[in-house]
């Protein structure tokens, strides 16, 4: 294999690439991207939990296929001047020059790197691309992290004639209510996964699936994830069925107000009466925050205690200039709601 690639295209695929390589053990070819030249340049990186192919044009002088390990490659390319980089393998090592700088690496047998899952053996999901990132962005505040129950550390996407994409990190559940179709399944999807999907793909892509792999690909960048082996909480059931009281409340002075008490602290206790919304932080007698603004409703008082985190996470990724805030009682969960996005939040006992 040999190539000559301009500096600025090939360490924009590598820094897209370092992500997906194993970082721990150099001893792995999981430590290596796979370099192959014929048509296009393609390179290949991943930790066999997810992987990721990026297309690419280059100067192809002799066709062919080597690894070089990720992480030093960035390195080298990083220090290189803003020009033409050369690639050429030589029997067991990989030679990359420029000008007078030259470097030698050695390189595993690319026959050994392991196999991407083809998406033409997989279901697809049909869904409006904007759509799919904005569900993913907004339950990816609520999927949860190092839980001890494996699944509840991945977003649930529960396909059917309407799919649903759910997380939650049990004190709060995040459902975005869409209308993609697929063979009824449920899949759970890693956290890191979601989040290089968000990194990666804007538009202009294709999504396909099974009980083990999910497929993101486009014309330059075929995506994959292995998928969480569990069974995701029955979330269905946690969704209040009806409520006592319905406000559409203005997102950007809600955010103002939450924002003062939450500077005291993160626990707030919020009071609605008929005619203003108050604010006030949980903490000790030394210090405290209160704040209110005018909001005309029918309830006489209403009084709950929440994180404010849970409130800001929901306000912070709405797009609306409005919210719907549905109660029922003080100490039992309440929800969030814009468009075909909610969120149930727990409250906290006061």
């Amino acid at each position: 294999m040999h190539i000559k690639i301009q500096k600025p295209v090939i360490e924009s695929i590598i820094s897209q690439a370092l992500p997906f390589i194993e970082k721990k053990d150099n001893t792995q070819i999981t430590s290596h991207i796979l370099l192959k030249a014929d048509e296009n340049l393609t390179i290949k990186a991943t930790d066999k939990e997810i992987g990721i192919k990026i297309k690419t044009n280059a100067e192809i002088i002799k066709p062919g296929s080597t690894t070089i390990n990720g992480r030093k490659l960035a390195d080298i390319i990083r220090t290189l001047q803003n020009k033409e980089i050369e690639i050429k393998k030589e029997n067991d090592f990989v030679i990359i020059t420029q000008d007078t700088s030259i470097y030698k690496l050695s390189t595993f047998n690319e026959n050994e790197f392991p196999e991407f899952p083809n998406p033409n053996d997989l279901e697809k999901l049909e869904i409006n691309n904007e759509e799919f990132i904005d569900a993913i962005k907004k339950i990816f505040p609520v999927i949860d992290t190092n839980n001890p129950k494996y699944e509840l550390n991945g977003a649930l996407f529960d396909i059917k004639e309407k799919t649903n994409f759910v997380s939650t990190d049990t004190r709060r559940l995040a459902v975005y209510f869409s209308n993609a179709k697929g063979k009824e399944s449920q899949i759970i999807v890693p956290k890191k996964s979601i989040s290089e999907i968000k990194r990666i793909f804007k538009e202009d892509m294709e999504i396909f699936f099974d009980e083990v792999f999910l497929i993101l690909k486009n014309e330059d960048i075929m995506f994959f994830t292995k998928l969480i082996n569990g069974k995701f909480p029955s979330y269905e059931r946690i969704i209040p069925q009806s409520f006592k009281y319905e406000l559409k409340i203005p997102k950007n002075e809600f955010i103002s107000h939450l924002k003062q008490v939450s500077i005291i602290s993160n626990e707030v206790r919020i009071k609605i009466t008929k005619d203003k919304i108050e604010f006030e932080s949980i903490s000790d007698e030394t210090t405290q925050a209160k704040t209110s603004f005018e909001y005309k409703s029918d309830i006489e008082e209403f009084t709950f205690a929440v994180n404010s985190k849970y409130l800001l996470d929901f306000l912070n990724i709405i797009n609306s200039d409005e919210f719907e805030l549905c109660l029922n009682e003080s100490n039992i969960p309440f929800m969030l709601k814009e468009g075909k996005f909610i969120t149930i939040i727990m409250p906290l006992n006061i």
